[in-house]
């Protein structure tokens, strides 16, 4: 960990700045922590998922589960994507995960650089498998941090991505596309005092 502080530490001499002085004394290993933190994802194993059984009935219809709030890393830049995902999907049998547990392993998958249109896909494949599913359909609308404080420097755009895996019909993937809604996290910058 000491020598990953001390490339810090020469970025922020690259950077024209005293890595000594009060205020930056300890960023490097602050600045350590957030990514550690950030990217848990990639050193952790996934939340396990327990099941609850529907006694005496089984379940017909979907579950949609909204506004699942992450945190990622854009790979291109390592700055934070913010954003919110949806998931909707229907259960094959007369069991059903725990609602927190779709949260946890949408959390734990955005943990880890990533493409937004690589993790949509990803996380509708693997949620199908997870949850036993007959489909699953994922919306994530996302604001990058790349696009807002630099390049571009937009701080009202944002991207909407979907994905579906499973035994979904047309009529069906056209009514979810209408009518799944995301929330997009709002962030001001101030641009002028």
């Amino acid at each position: 960990m000491l020598e990953i502080e001390e490339y810090i530490r020469k970025i922020i001499e690259f950077l024209g700045d005293d890595p000594d002085r009060p205020g930056l004394k300890e960023t490097p290993r602050r600045f350590l922590s957030a990514l550690l933190e950030l990217t848990h994802g990639l050193r952790e194993s996934p939340p396990e998922v327990k099941f609850f059984p529907m006694e005496g009935s089984k379940y017909v219809g979907r579950i949609s589960v909204n506004d699942i709030e992450f945190i990622s890393l854009c790979e291109h830049h390592l700055l934070p994507v913010m954003g919110t995902v949806t998931v909707v999907y229907e259960p094959f049998n007369s069991e059903v995960p725990g609602l927190s547990k779709v949260a946890r392993y949408v959390k734990w998958l955005a943990a880890r650089p990533m493409l937004q249109e690589r993790f949509t896909g990803k996380l509708a494949n693997e949620l199908k498998e997870l949850l036993h599913a007959r489909y699953v359909y994922v919306k994530v609308c996302a604001l990058h941090m790349c696009a807002m404080v630099r390049g571009v420097k937009d701080e009202d755009l944002y991207m909407v991505t979907e994905a579906w895996s499973g035994g979904i019909g047309d009529d069906e993937l056209k009514e979810l596309r209408g009518s799944t809604h995301c929330k997009v996290p709002k962030i001001v910058l101030v641009k002028e005092y």
